[in-house]
């Protein structure tokens, strides 16, 4: 089947390119429709411009003329904003900074939803008294809204400790988010929802050609492909662009099962085309049904050690850029990276490796837990447990090579405190091992930004030693990220204990990853559902096919309550079931090979359960033929489900 991306370059090739701009729900989406769109061009009898091209959130920035700000920067203004109407409220100190991070990521998720949704913040945080008011005043309410606030008021009518913590936070939510938005305009920044919903309110008072003309001098027309889900902002953006002729949209609708009624991947599409009509239509002559395998494997990583079989499968033509394995859990990719032998070629790995599961980061923790348990007595002492943990790093070592004789000393001596000296002479060892937290309960700006200092030493030590090691440019890469997060939260004084700088660090760190490098076009693509998005590919491999991996368990981290979000119209986890089913659908109905893969463990005495993606295939379509196989030695059939 010719791929979705395939088709809309076919069709603008045959149209004409000049002044047109393209925007899609990632960057892997445009990096193959450039391919194909160079394929359309190739042969050409002259040379022809390739068009420019934006993911749609890159596209409302720039629309937007905002400056966006990063995690650490929104999290520290966040927290200042806080603290300082928690006092003004409750007359003591908040909770330390390192406590309040996870909250504060779950808060800013909730400032951006407001924002992108464009809801009456004021109205969405009032305070509990405020909400019994409007439940007595239902004139300006909808009917979802008089119901949600109901149930929201009278989930409070009985007290308990959880509820009061609870309304402590609730209240402070509607003048926070005022705070936090005044303090960051008076700074010239924003984050998306605060960008977008800024560019959405324009669009009431000015021209759209005016706003976007001015962003993207010499573009005609704006062309929307593979998108399906949208927010508020981002509808009043269209909606504003098709009114003045200056948009269409390319969705990629064509498979039965996504456009299946009573589905829920369908949800979206009604509203789609009613507002914002198809440009062109896509597969004309229909797509048949793919050939759909699942395999039970009970194991985790054995899943992985299959692979090389189930590809083996494949006609070897086809093991390249057509050949997709996806990874709904991000832990298999060392096991997936590790299990694939050369014969298969060259792999583009579109997902990044997280920090957590570094060598550095862990280097790094015990550096930190070895700086917490510093003794000073006639000299500093080592504890030796980190001491040994540090000798076992793999960086450690790569930067003390030639010191390993010393490393032997300090273990023969098996001391259980380690006296500076002994651990002194080598650059390595003189990089790491002194003495920087010298009183662990003392919040001082000045100690902490010697603890900042150092690390930053520390990093650039092993960074050197690394630079020209094979196979150490991602652990390079960490490095640099590291950095960089500690060289941002050093332009603020942080006047707090060594262990809670220690925590907030991780905190901030545990969300980084490093991508892998490589040319996205060559080779076996291996990435994450979510880099899926309007991309086909011939053969699918896709793992970890359990319910609660794929598709995740919706987990509410959110302080808006479940009622409240629907009765304003924020996404719920019904919203989010019916976007992961789009894409799963999506995603097979131009494949051909699909190999659907779970770990069928026990877990408290229950099988591991197959994905609801397998479960709805086997009953709900009929159409469609599951052929089942079940690990052993080598794959095996037993069964076929379906006609």
């Amino acid at each position: 089947m010719k791929p979705f991306l395939s088709q809309v370059a076919s069709r603008y090739y045959r149209e004409g390119l000049d002044g047109l701009f393209f925007i899609f729900p990632s960057r892997r989406a445009e990096v193959f429709f450039r391919k194909y769109l160079a394929q359309e061009v190739k042969g050409a009898a002259r040379p022809v411009q390739s068009p420019p091209c934006a993911t749609v959130d890159d596209f409302l920035w720039k629309a937007a003329g905002a400056r966006k700000a990063d995690r650490v920067r929104l999290q520290l203004i966040l927290y200042d904003c806080y603290a300082k109407l928690f006092r003004d409220r409750n007359g003591r100190e908040p909770e330390p900074l390192d406590e309040f991070i996870f909250w504060g990521d779950v808060i800013l998720a909730d400032f951006g939803d407001a924002d992108r949704y464009l809801v009456d913040a004021g109205r969405l945080f009032a305070n509990i008294a405020e909400y019994r008011r409007m439940a007595d005043s239902y004139e300006y309410l909808s009917e979802n809204q008089r119901e949600a606030i109901a149930h929201f008021v009278e989930s409070f009518e009985r007290d308990g400790a959880m509820k009061q913590r609870f309304l402590q936070v609730w209240d402070l939510l509607g003048p926070l988010y005022g705070d936090f938005r005044a303090r960051l305009s008076a700074e010239g920044i924003s984050y998306g929802g605060m960008a977008y919903r800024a560019l959405a309110e324009r669009l009431k008072d000015e021209a759209a050609a005016d706003v976007f003309g001015a962003a993207f001098p010499g573009c005609r027309k704006f062309v929307f492909v593979g998108l399906n889900a949208l927010d508020e902002c981002e509808k009043t953006v269209l909606r504003a662009l098709e009114k003045a002729g200056l948009a269409e949209f390319c969705w990629d609708f064509s498979g039965p099962l996504v456009r299946d009624p009573g589905g829920k991947a369908s949800l979206f599409i009604a509203e789609n085309l009613r507002d914002f009509p198809q440009a062109f239509r896509p597969d004309p002559e229909g797509l048949p049904a793919p050939e759909i395998h699942v395999l039970s494997v009970a194991s985790g990583v054995g899943q992985a050690k299959l692979l090389p079989a189930i590809l083996r499968t494949l006609p070897p033509a086809e093991r390249s850029e057509q050949t997709a394995v996806v990874l709904p859990d991000e832990d298999l990719l060392p096991a997936v990276l590790g299990s694939i032998p050369a014969e298969f070629g060259e792999l583009n790995v579109s997902m990044g490796l997280p920090m957590k599961g570094s060598a550095l980061f862990a280097l790094m923790g015990e550096i930190a837990a070895m700086q917490l348990h510093l003794r000073e007595k006639d000299g500093w002492l080592f504890y030796h447990r980190q001491v040994r943990s540090i000798f076992t790093n793999s960086l450690f070592r790569l930067a003390a090579a030639g010191a390993e004789e010393r490393m032997d000393a300090v273990r023969k001596a098996a001391k259980y405190y380690i006296p500076q000296e002994e651990l002194a002479g080598a650059p390595a060892f003189d990089a790491v091992f002194r003495p920087v937290v010298r009183d662990a309960r003392a919040a001082d700006a000045d100690q902490v930004a010697a603890i900042q200092r150092y690390q930053l030493e520390v990093v650039l030590a092993l960074a050197e030693a690394m630079k020209d090691a094979p196979d150490m440019a991602l652990e390079l890469e960490f490095a640099r990220r590291y950095h960089q997060t500690v060289s941002a939260l050093m332009q603020y004084r942080l006047a707090v204990l060594p262990a809670t700088w220690f925590r907030l660090l991780d905190q901030m760190l545990l969300g980084e990853s490093v991508p892998f490098r490589g040319e996205p076009l060559k080779g076996m693509q291996i990435l994450g559902p979510l880099e899926t998005r309007a991309v086909d590919f011939d053969n699918l491999v896709i793992l970890s096919c359990n319910e609660g991996v794929y598709p995740r368990h919706p987990v509410a981290s959110s302080f808006v309550p479940a009622e409240l979000r629907r009765g304003y119209g924020l996404p719920t986890f019904e919203y989010h079931d019916a976007m992961n089913a789009y894409y799963f659908y999506r995603l097979l109905q131009r494949a051909k090979t699909v190999w659907l893969v779970c770990d069928s463990r026990m877990k408290n005495l229950r099988a591991g359960e197959e994905s609801r993606y397998i479960k709805q295939l086997a009953y709900l379509y009929p159409e469609v033929r599951l052929i089942r196989h079940y690990a052993a030695s080598e794959l095996r059939t037993p069964a076929a489900d379906g006609a």
